[in-house]
């Protein structure tokens, strides 16, 4: 596969380039906005978060992975599709300002009023956008889209941070969002180099409404298992309680944000247009979900079993309290982190309605545990939520790998090295905190991750599945170390 190969170590590069910057964007607009707000803010904006994110499935209505799997699609096809999708964009933020004052009485919460009705131009602006950074994916166009995110985010961060200096205020929250998803419209549109023209009859792109409402049917489901949590602790515990379970979500989302979703526009396109390959398609999926796993799982074991130490290094001592939802969380987060990147198999082998029911069950059975867990507060839902994933993720595991080249077998055999991880690395750092007497220390933090991702590489040595990711990382870094320059822009092989 070496024009694969090229394309997906180059792609590689810069997208990790990109997520890298963009993580320590991200990071600094947790830390600096959590010591200049205060943990009600963070909650009065939680508040609003899963009604953006229910809007935002209809907004979307799955139209951009459709024409992500889609074989071949005219420029004619594309209009209709951009401007169905501009049109339901509208509608629904124009839904989003009516329903502002119920939302503001279902919570009790009257600065939750103004908050969703301006996120209806949200809706607005990111339908003008996703179809145009679904076709730089498309095109694989790597460093532009690592450009886009990068600035994007970058003059969200400043003007959220500005904000919260000169206010005070939870608008500074609302304008990370604004701001990022403002920015990127206007960088997408001239980047992209697509223009929407003449329309198609709905009859050419009808394959695409269909798998776009087998998505949206599956992400409507996904919602309540996301964010139900959020609704429950906002409605019933109160602001000051969701403002530390919002930020402890936050921080254990972060390897889902900045692995999960670039790998995703990384190899969706190649294992879509691989389908027809069944051994490269096996190979590519593996390979990325071993790479995703090693980045993602000691960093995350660290925040399940220190998470009072970084807690207090990274949000300050006012958070403390957090340190139990940080850490049933992040063990949550360990079982996301197993089934997350499963999805790339549904999209990219075109099995939207296997998708849309795994999704229905999962959110049922997500939900349960939340409504169960409510009863011991906002740490009860956490750890209610961490049991429930470790469970759900064998189960999905196999209904994912029944079908298709990618076998359940090759999965778990994958997956088996970071199971031993987890184990060693979870007595070594109960052992690791009590050689340091000071939490929150530095030196702690870097012994710790050091020592988990050490460990985790030492694992990757049990089965040939694993050396065989080993080998192809250390022949991918020598191919790059000897590959002279790499052109940024456009993001193909020079």
């Amino acid at each position: 596969m070496p024009s694969y190969r090229n394309t997906a170590v180059r792609g590689a590069i810069v997208t990790g380039g990109g997520t890298v910057a963009k993580a320590v964007l991200q990071v600094l607009a947790i830390v600096v906005l959590a010591r200049m707000l205060k943990p009600e803010d963070f909650g009065v904006m939680a508040m609003v978060f899963p009604i953006i994110a229910f809007a935002s499935i209809f907004q979307q209505a799955g139209l951009g992975m459709a024409v992500l799997q889609r074989e071949s699609v005219s420029n004619e096809e594309l209009s209709t599709i951009f401007w169905t999708n501009v049109a339901i964009g509208v509608l629904v933020g124009a839904l989003l300002v009516a329903v502002s004052p119920l939302v503001a009485a279902f919570y009790n919460e009257p600065r939750v009023r103004g908050l969703t009705a301006a996120s209806g131009a949200l809706m607005i602006v990111g339908a003008l956008t996703s179809q145009h950074i679904i076709l730089l994916m498309r095109k694989m166009e790597y460093g532009r889209l690592a450009l886009v995110d990068l600035l994007s985010l970058a003059i969200g961060t400043a003007l959220a941070i500005l904000t919260a200096y000169l206010f005070h205020s939870y608008w500074a929250i609302f304008l990370l969002s604004f701001g990022t998803t403002a920015s990127m419209c206007l960088l997408a549109w001239a980047l992209g180099g697509w223009r929407p023209g003449r329309v198609a009859p709905l009859g050419r792109v009808k394959d695409v409404l269909f798998f776009g409402g087998n998505i949206t049917a599956s992400n409507l489901a996904t919602y309540f298992g996301q964010n139900l949590d959020k609704i429950l602790i906002g409605r019933w515990i109160g602001a000051v309680a969701l403002g530390y379970y919002e930020r402890a979500y936050k921080v254990v989302l972060l390897p889902t944000l900045f692995v999960h979703m670039p790998l995703f526009r990384l190899l969706v396109p190649m294992l879509s247009q691989s389908r027809s390959e069944p051994e490269r398609h096996r190979r590519l999926f593996i390979l990325g979900y071993q790479l995703s796993l090693f980045i993602t799982v000691p960093g995350t074991l660290l925040l399940a079993f220190a998470a009072p130490q970084i807690v207090v290094f990274v949000l300050g001592s006012q958070w403390l309290s957090a340190a139990p939802i940080f850490s049933w969380l992040a063990i949550a987060s360990l079982g996301q982190l197993v089934i997350g990147p499963l999805n790339m198999i549904f999209v990219s082998q075109g099995r939207s309605r296997e998708a849309m029911l795994s999704s229905v069950v999962s959110s049922l059975y997500t939900s349960v545990a939340f409504v169960i867990g409510l009863k011991w507060g906002a740490v009860g839902v956490a750890a209610a939520f961490a049991i429930s994933e470790l469970v759900r993720s064998p189960a999905m595991l196999w209904y994912t790998t029944r079908t298709g080249p990618v076998s359940l077998r090759e999965a778990s055999l994958a997956l088996a090295p970071f199971l031993l991880a987890t184990g060693i690395c979870g007595a070594g750092l109960v052992w690791l905190q009590s050689a340091f007497d000071t939490p929150g220390t530095l030196p702690f933090l870097v012994a710790a991750g050091t020592a988990a991702y050490a460990v985790t590489l030492l694992c990757m040595l049990v089965n040939e599945s694993s050396r065989t990711f080993v080998r192809e990382g250390i022949s991918i870094l020598r191919d790059f170390l000897s590959a002279g320059r790499l052109r940024i822009i456009g993001g193909q092989p020079t």
